[in-house]
This record gives C-alpha cells, structure tokens and sequence, in this order.
C-alpha cells in the first residue's frame, strides 16, 4: 500500500517540476522581452529627463522619511509638491515616448 501513494507522490512530484520548468521559461522570456522594451524607451531619455526621475525617486525617499520625521513636518508640503510635479512629467514623457513608439509602428 505504502508503495501505490510513492508512485502517486514521484508521478506528481514529476509534473510539478516539468511545469516549473515551462512556467520559468515562460517567465525568462516574458522578462527579456519587457527588459528590452523599457531599456528602448530609457535609452530615449536626454538628461533633463533623467532628472525628473532622480528628482521623483529622491523626493519619494524624503516624503517616506517625513512620515517618521518631526524635523521635516513643516516642509512636508514642498516635498509633496516636488514629487507630484515630478510625477506628472515623468509620466507624460512616458506617455509621448509610448507614443512616438506607436507612430512608428513598432509594438510595445
């Protein structure tokens, strides 16, 4: 009897690891595609650009260290600010990147 559910347990522990298999596959290929299409839309940006999202990541990195500040409670505001304006460029150069992508006829 103990060895029927062996055979039951090695046949499943078997298709699990060939799924595993075809999933990280699945994945690698999914990740090498989209590395090469966000690296095309990074390479596009100029200087200024890249800026705007330095200034987004460091001013997100400051509002998240205002929560655990008293220091910076006053200037909380100026950061928000900082980081919503930034925000809203980075996210319409993206959308202009996207669509110059689009015009072009190549796929995203």
């Amino acid at each position: 009897m103990k060895t029927c559910f062996c055979n039951k347990t090695n046949g499943y522990r078997d298709t699990a690891a060939a799924m595993l298999r075809d999933a990280r596959e699945y994945a690698a290929a999914g990740y090498s595609v989209a590395h090469s299409h966000i690296s095309a839309l990074l390479n596009k940006f100029v200087l200024s650009e890249i800026f705007i999202l330095k200034m987004m990541l460091i001013s997100l990195g400051i509002l998240i260290g205002t929560m655990f500040s008293d220091f910076f409670k006053k200037h909380r505001t100026i950061v928000i600010v900082a980081f919503l304006a930034s925000v809203a460029l980075f996210i319409y150069k993206v959308f202009q990147l996207v669509g110059e992508l689009e015009d072009s006829g190549e796929a995203f």
